[in-house]
């Protein structure tokens, strides 16, 4: 087969005509592309291609390029951009001046003056504004941002700090930020600040010779935190320090200890533990061993004590929820002694309980063991102390077994082992307690205007002990009770204005409810360890209106900007209560 012959054209026969076409080329093209589009140029280099463009002049003398106005240099992931660059081909040194960007994966640099090298990645920045965000965990990121006279980049992940202003707030206007003479950012673990100081608002607060902060995914280091200082007029002058171990990203720990000039020392602990998902586990421990303030007889009466919370939680297999919250307070003194918040020194209750739970199907089933100790005086010590362990409770909500007739039945079920130990009475250790109580609940609607929801309930409850002349004797007692309930809601009310292009809508629902309670005899016999044992005959009647107002927007969907719930009652906001002896 013969294939035709190529004809050659007539710059493939005159090669000195094509040399000087495109000498002539560059000579006109150069200059067009300085005058106003931008110039590109790819540099080989060690490991890559690295592509210089400028939107003016560029020059070349041997190896060192030289470009001004809008000059970016690109090099795999680094991007620099200056008004006036010159790189040198055969040392990938870059010289950078005016307006100096550099970004390098979450890393930003702005600075008046740079010198980098491509190839071995380390450079000096002067007059810095930084910033480098760190990936703490998926979805969340922290910027940590500073200013400095002069940095240093060593690697990829090192910087050498002087003269530097840092802080994780908005750069603009930082609520707090570090000052330093040398820092040390070492990405993806921590920054190093040494002879730094804490400012607030520009204030300085707190001298550090050496402090260090997290900056990468591990969100928490081990080490010394801030000390505490202070002084008050119970405790004295206060020097302490805590130490903080977080050994593993799942686990952490603080161990620190407090002098107090006028009282003793103080013990602090705390440790937490998240091992896998839906489970946690917090414990809190706060100690004094007090030496006492003076009394008016100049003997001093010691206040120390100690306390602790332990709180775990945990989703198990089957639907299935343990929880454990134990409190444990030595004395209502101590508490009334280092209390810090008032809400604190007041309280004078500790509840600890464990409980295991499930819900399924409408029905919820819980074992569980409650201790609830209630301080009445701290001098005298007085309180009562109520436990019930173990105990099981069964019940369901309303559930309906015909699809067509809205009839719905429930129960709640009890049983357990209670005791009770106050200044008057001290009951068995293991006092039984068992109820049943059935209910069924009818709901009645005339119309889509009025609704009323009737509910009869039977419940039957027996103990194993019960009072006689104020001391409990085990001897079992029993009591059974009718309950009534009506809930009846009337139509609403509702009105809708209109002004200035807002539309305001106000509404009332009013509603009446009266419940019964019957069949309690012998009320003085039951020992009354919760509130399921003050049930007392009732014949009560309630009425009350819910007034609401909100407004919307004409043109759009209605959106919420107020709202109130008033419950007025009869005889001037009290209930009118109708009492059966």
């Amino acid at each position: 087969m013969r294939l035709p012959r190529l004809t050659s054209s007539p710059i493939a026969r005159f090669p000195v005509f094509a040399a000087l076409l495109a000498f002539a080329f560059f000579f006109f093209a150069v200059p067009a592309a300085a005058g106003g589009q931008a110039t590109q140029m790819r540099l080989p280099s060690k490991g890559g291609i690295a592509e210089l463009s400028s939107s003016g002049p560029q020059s070349r003398h041997g190896d060192v390029l030289t470009a001004d106005g809008d000059v970016d240099l690109r090099y795999q992931d680094l991007r620099i951009q200056a008004d006036h660059m010159e790189y040198n081909a055969a040392t990938a040194d870059a010289l950078a001046r005016g307006h100096v960007q550099f970004d390098f994966n979450n890393q930003h640099l702005d600075a008046d003056e740079a010198r980098y090298n491509v190839h071995s990645k380390r450079g000096s920045f002067s007059k810095v504004r930084g910033t480098v965000k760190v990936d703490r965990r998926p979805n969340t990121n922290v910027l940590i941002n500073f200013e400095a006279a002069q940095v240093e980049r060593l690697d990829d992940r090192t910087y050498v700090i002087h003269k530097v202003w840092l802080t994780v707030c908005v750069p603009d206007r930082p609520k707090w930020k570090f000052y330093a003479p040398r820092a040390t950012l070492r990405l993806n673990q921590k920054v190093v600040l040494l002879n730094a100081n804490f400012r607030l608002f520009r204030i300085p607060l707190l001298y550090l010779p050496y402090a260090t902060a997290p900056a990468g995914r591990r969100v928490r280091e081990s080490g010394f935190l801030l000390p505490d200082l202070g002084n008050t007029s119970r405790k004295g002058y206060v020097l302490g320090d805590s130490f903080y171990w977080a050994p593993v990203s799942w686990m952490d720990a603080t161990v620190g200890a407090q002098y107090f000039s006028k009282r003793g020392w103080s013990q602090i602990g705390e440790f937490r533990i998240r091992p896998w998902e839906n489970a946690r586990v917090n414990y809190t421990y706060f100690g004094v061993d007090d030496r006492g303030l003076p009394g008016p007889t100049g003997a001093r009466v010691p206040q120390g004590g100690h306390q602790q919370h332990l709180e775990a939680d945990t989703a198990l297999p089957h639907g299935w929820r343990a929880v454990v919250d134990f409190n444990q307070l030595s004395s209502l003194t101590f508490r009334q002694a280092f209390a810090n918040t008032f809400a604190e020194a007041i309280n004078t209750e500790e509840r600890s309980a464990f409980f295991l739970t499930n819900n399924f199907r409408g029905f919820s089933l819980n074992f569980a063991a409650v201790d609830d100790k209630n301080f009445f005086t701290s001098q005298p010590v007085t309180s009562v102390v109520v436990r019930s362990a173990p105990e099981a409770r069964f019940s369901s909500v309303e559930q309906a077994p015909w699809q067509r007739l809205p009839v719905y039945f429930g129960f709640d079920a009890y049983a357990g082992a209670l005791h009770r130990e106050d200044s008057n009475l001290d009951t068995p250790a293991f006092v039984q307690r068992s109820e049943f109580s059935p209910r069924v609940t009818v709901p009645l609607h005339g119309g889509p205007w009025i609704g009323l929801t009737t509910t009869a309930a039977f419940r039957t409850t027996r103990y194993g002990a019960q009072l006689a002349s104020g001391a409990a004797v085990d001897q079992s007692i029993s009591r059974n009770t009718g309950e009534f309930a009506v809930d009846f809601r009337p139509p609403s009310f509702e009105r809708i204005w209109e002004d200035s292009g807002t539309k305001w809508k106000h509404t009332v629902e009013p509603h009446i409810s009266y419940n019964y309670v019957t069949g309690i005899e012998n009320f003085s016999r039951f020992i009354r360890f919760d509130q399921d044992d003050t049930l007392t005959n009732t014949s009560e009647a309630q009425r009350g209106r819910r007034r609401g107002r909100g407004a919307c927007h004409l043109a759009g969907s209605p959106e919420t900007l107020f709202r109130s719930d008033v419950r007025r009652r009869t005889g001037r906001g009290t209930a009118k209560r109708l009492r059966r002896a």
